[in-house]
């Protein structure tokens, strides 16, 4: 992962010198995903050394870094298809393309793994919630407009998407309290959120099996900072050429957006949950986690993240620049519906195999082949 680090200054000088668009987009995508993992790396080292709370603060706040500074940049450059499908595209490679990989990889390496029936329809139930956030202001938009392009509604429509950001954000501020610091019952002593677990304590029962990143605190702060300054420039130069690429391919900014953009800062949850579905046991231990009990924690987490944090800042910072709704597509809303449903689906029973992880992958596939064989315009919102 390090040797990917030297796309950053390839990045900054292909667009200080001007080489092609297609270079430019090529080594900001590609820098992207070092810059993703290291900002976990350093939550992860952080967690270690202060705890779950903190970490996992850390955590919430950093880790879908690179999908919030799209939104900003994409927003600010009028590319409102590529933000849109920056932030479905999340979505939809959590519950489907990780949690399929995961699957893979632990059905390979323990036969049928099991993890806690109880806390998969816990993560079930947050996933729902991030199909809630994008489908009631699809619904709002259907009842203001029906079959009809909006017009006159548009700035009505917008309202609701601001108040409804809103509403998430404080969805958000709760979920942190409760998932996070644990914040069961004012007067009470809070115990450590599950969600704070999954990023401080991941392995901690079969502690043989994991090693601490061990960094020293001021070479934490250093990667988390640094990283954080470095999205900044390298997501600035990768929105400005997205639009002269996808015009050149012929791609349309929702398959870029669904497919490259939202991976590439999804790497750094892919990679830990592929970690643990791989080095931890395969059922959970008396009092423990098993691998798929904490990658489901990651997909779903991440997954709230984006639809209660990132989507409504980017909405609101909206007010200041081009104007951005909370309104998706049909064909959106329903991959996105049928992959939280069979996620919802899988995890009911308590048990997985690399089947079913095969059988999540191809319906992604299925998915990708969609984004990438109709025009932009077929996803209306």
């Amino acid at each position: 992962m390090g040797g990917l680090l030297v796309l950053v200054p390839l990045t900054l000088i292909a667009q200080r010198i001007g080489w092609p668009d297609w270079s430019q987009f090529v080594f900001s995508v590609g820098a992207v995903v070092p810059l993703a993992a290291y900002i976990g790396l350093a939550t992860e080292a952080l967690a270690d050394r202060f705890g779950g709370k903190i970490g996992g603060l850390l955590n919430a706040t950093f880790g879908n870094a690179p999908d919030l500074l799209v939104g900003v940049f994409g927003v600010r450059k009028g590319l409102i298809p590529l933000v849109k499908a920056t932030l479905i595209g999340g979505l939809i490679s959590n519950s489907a393309l990780i949690m399929g990989l995961c699957f893979v990889v632990a059905g390979l390496a323990y036969g049928r793994p099991q993890f806690r029936r109880d806390e998969a329809g816990h993560h079930s139930v947050l996933m729902l919630l991030t199909l809630a956030a994008v489908l009631f202001p699809s619904v709002a938009a259907f009842g203001l407009c029906g079959s009809r392009t909006c017009g006159g509604e548009s700035g009505r429509l917008f309202h609701v998407s601001v108040a409804i950001a809103i509403v998430l954000l404080l969805a958000y501020g709760a979920y942190v309290a409760y998932g996070i610091f644990g914040l069961e019952r004012l007067g009470r002593d809070a115990t450590q959120g599950r969600e704070a677990r999954v990023v401080a304590e991941v392995g901690e029962e079969v502690g043989t099996k994991r090693a601490t990143i061990g960094w020293p605190l001021w070479l934490s702060l250093v990667v988390l900072g640094g990283t954080t300054v470095a999205l900044v420039p390298v997501t600035d130069i990768l929105t400005g050429s997205v639009a002269p690429v996808t015009s050149s391919l012929g791609w349309s900014q929702v398959f870029v957006g669904v497919i490259i953009v939202a991976n590439a800062g999804n790497v750094a949850e892919g990679y830990a949950a592929l970690k643990l579905a791989r080095q931890l046991p395969g059922r959970p231990p008396p009092g423990g986690d098993s691998g798929l009990d904490l990658t489901l924690g990651i997909a779903s987490a991440s997954s709230v993240q984006i639809a209660t944090f990132v989507a409504p800042l980017v909405v609101l910072y909206s007010l200041t620049s081009h104007r951005m709704n909370l309104v998706f597509g049909p064909i959106e809303l329903a991959i996105l519906a049928l992959l939280v449903a069979i996620f919802a689906y899988v995890a009911q029973d308590g048990e997985s195999n690399w089947l079913e992880g095969l059988e999540l992958l191809a319906l992604y596939a299925m998915a990708a082949i969609l984004f990438y064989a109709l025009p932009a315009a077929a996803f209306g919102g």
